[in-house]
């Protein structure tokens, strides 16, 4: 079992969408010199801030798929495979650098106890206003 001290772990944010809110409420940024995709500016109000992404998160995988390399429109294709769901395991730069540090790539492919899931809710926290895509069964809701 992997420890992870001061609680850094990835997280698997997944988002779904709500009737009242266009998209996911995040964007993608690339940083040159870096072969990875990261979120840039998260939306208040928004799925993807009530599954807990952050701006600055790098993207390790999209819907089970590590996506360490592939070029900007191969992950957007991967995001919007689906047009009301999406899984996304990240990483922030302070639980990326601890994973590093102790040889740990971050993937699908590692341990649970390394990764914290966290869930869009069906209804919109915002507004109350809710989607009829119930999220995946055995994963955490967020608060």
């Amino acid at each position: 079992m992997l420890a992870t001290a001061g609680g850094h772990k990835a997280r698997l944010c997944v988002l779904g969408t709500w009737p009242d809110f266009t998209g996911y409420g995040f964007n993608l940024h690339a940083e040159r010199g870096r072969p990875a995709q990261f979120i840039g500016a998260v939306d208040a109000g928004s799925p993807a801030e009530a599954a807990g992404l952050r701006e600055g998160d790098r993207i390790v995988a999209v819907n089970g798929v590590d996506v360490a390399g592939e070029p900007h429109q191969d992950v957007v294709r991967r995001i919007r495979a689906e047009s009301d769901r999406v899984e996304l395991l990240v990483v922030d730069a302070a639980a990326d650098a601890y994973f590093d540090e102790r040889g740990v790539q971050v993937s699908v492919s590692m341990e649970e106890s390394a990764v914290q899931r966290i869930v869009c809710p069906s209804t919109n926290v915002y507004t109350g206003a809710s989607t009829s895509s119930p999220p995946a069964p055995g994963l955490q809701r967020c608060a």
